[in-house]
């Protein structure tokens, strides 16, 4: 089983959250990059035996996705999700994002409507210009330290022609994780107005405190608008292998996704992609169980240091993924909060500004590293708060 206390050093592998930090940051100091989402667990020990195995059979061809692989995926969310999913649902691809890109070219025309919810993970502002399609912002409702999705406006946007709704859950950046009435609402909202529902839920094994992902897919009623975007990638530290699933009900939309995809000459992921993603699918219930042990501890710890030493910052209740969203803006910087925060406390922080107006004076942390990563930073922080605004 994994340690996650140790502090795995990535500095020189290639590694964009700690090789490219100072370029990301504009800045020659060393700084702790709790930026991009990617964790710094050495992943399940079945997966480095899987890929170990098959770098030793020495031949490394054009590969695709067997009938074992789409078991093993269409297992993991029987298994871990009460989900009933078919393998010939599961279209195997390189990267959700890249597959919500040619989903909404497949499912749109240029110039439609598309809803995001905002605070938004950012690629998302970009997949909707970078395909020509016009972006509709629901902005999330910031009530009682969390975010709640406002219905009234996505009802009144979407009686005005949206298409397709890209959905994101677990939320990030906020770790919300909604509710089944939320998701029963989201449904019913997107049967209603004829709109597709392009569900993003990478961080859905990632649900904490007790807390369910409840997946579009529960929701049969919506299957013939239905994609759901799925990876091992934040669930098992794989973001590398670059190997993520659609899982899609109607076989309409499987074959017009993967139509556009397979137009663009993106088949499935590589071979150590496949392999990494198997082993772990079959073989990381229990990694995953102290994963997810650990990063609870790591939320409590943040939220606790922050209550005891920053009273006056706030952070968002913390439901799911290893993303907090920490309201930093008592501090009173500005757009200068970023830089100060680099310069001044030697951490690289998520900029809340870049996932919409609403992130202004937010950071998104990314907690999953050794807690001793952690305690280092928010030190730096508690120094600037000290100085900012006192005890």
């Amino acid at each position: 089983m994994c340690d996650f206390d140790v502090l795995v050093d990535r500095r020189g592998t290639s590694s964009i959250k700690w090789d490219r930090a100072k370029g990301k940051f504009h800045t020659e100091k060393d700084i702790i990059p709790l930026w991009i989402a990617d964790t710094d667990f050495h992943a399940p020990v079945e997966v480095k035996e899987a890929i170990q195995r098959r770098a030793d059979h020495g031949v490394f061809g054009y590969t695709f996705a067997m009938q074992d692989y789409l078991e093993s995926v269409a297992g993991w969310y029987r298994r871990q999700h009460a989900l009933d999913v078919k393998t010939e649902w599961v279209c195997p691809t390189y990267g959700v994002v890249t597959a919500l890109y040619f989903s909404i070219l497949a499912l749109t025309e240029p110039g439609d409507p598309v809803m995001i919810h905002t605070p938004a993970y950012d690629p998302f502002f970009a997949i909707v210009k970078n395909t020509g399609r016009t972006l509709v912002r629901s902005p999330l409702i910031h009530r009682d330290n969390s975010y709640h999705m406002d219905f009234a406006d996505m009802e009144e946007k979407m009686k005005k022609g949206v298409k397709l709704l890209i959905l994101c859950n677990p939320h990030n950046p906020t770790g919300r994780v909604w509710s089944r009435e939320e998701m029963s609402e989201v449904v019913r909202l997107c049967r209603k107005y004829d709109v597709y529902l392009d569900s993003d839920e990478i961080h859905g094994d990632l649900a904490l405190f007790g807390n369910t992902c409840i997946s579009a897919l529960e929701f049969p009623e919506i299957y013939d608008k239905l994609s759901v975007y799925t990876a091992p990638g934040k669930t098992f530290g794989l973001a590398g292998m670059i190997a993520s699933n659609l899982l899609i009900p109607d076989s309409g939309i499987r074959d017009k996704i993967n139509g556009k995809l397979r137009g663009a000459w993106i088949m499935s992921p590589n071979i150590f992609g496949l392999e990494a993603a198997k082993a772990a699918y079959d073989h990381g219930t229990e990694w995953l169980k102290a994963e997810k042990g650990y990063l609870e501890g790591n939320s409590r710890f943040v939220t606790e240091y922050i209550k005891n030493h920053m009273p006056k910052a706030q952070v968002t209740k913390h439901e799911g993924t290893y993303l907090m969203w920490i309201d930093l803006s008592c501090l009173g910087l500005g757009d200068d909060l970023y830089r100060t925060l680099v310069e001044e406390c030697g951490v690289g922080f998520g900029e809340g500004a870049q996932y919409g107006e609403e992130g202004k004076g937010f950071v998104r942390v990314n907690i999953g590293c050794a807690r001793e990563l952690l305690e280092k930073a928010l030190e730096g922080v508690a120094q600037l708060y000290q100085k900012r605004i006192g005890g």
